[in-house]
């Protein structure tokens, strides 16, 4: 089964239901359905937490987060990581993180919806639309 890497602009689209929320709950489907494995950094969590916050309860937050928790595999970082992504000297080091984490867990493809912030993957880059396209069914 592919090991799917889902960069935090994803999970932002699904929980704050802004621009790209469909496409979202279209990759999230297919992860509750068996057809892909979803992970994330724990740096996506960490962010996610942040943003969703605004206009919500700590309970409403955290029954958020254990959504996303049970519905996701989130993948750990350590300074190993930061080496690589270190190394890498991008222009966003957000990015690269995520990618140094999706690359020591040997995930096949990364789905972002900033596809040109991943130009140095040796790992399939692909935005939502085109990730549901190649993959459902």
């Amino acid at each position: 089964m592919k090991k799917v890497f889902l960069d935090t602009n994803v999970i932002l689209d699904f929980v704050t239901e802004r621009d790209g929320y469909e496409d979202a709950c279209d990759i999230l489907q297919m992860g509750e359905d068996g057809k892909v494995v979803l992970c994330v950094s724990i740096l996506t969590m960490a962010n996610t937490a942040y943003v969703a916050r605004k206009g919500r309860t700590s309970d409403e937050l955290y029954a958020v987060m254990e959504g996303l928790a049970d519905m996701l595999d989130v993948m750990q970082m350590d300074r190993s990581q930061l080496k690589t992504a270190l190394e890498i000297k991008a222009t966003d080091l957000e990015d690269v993180l995520q990618y140094a984490c999706a690359l020591y867990h040997e995930c096949d493809v990364i789905v972002t919806r900033n596809t040109r912030h991943f130009k140095f993957s040796t790992i399939k880059v692909l935005n939502p639309k085109d990730f549901i396209r190649e993959y459902s069914d």
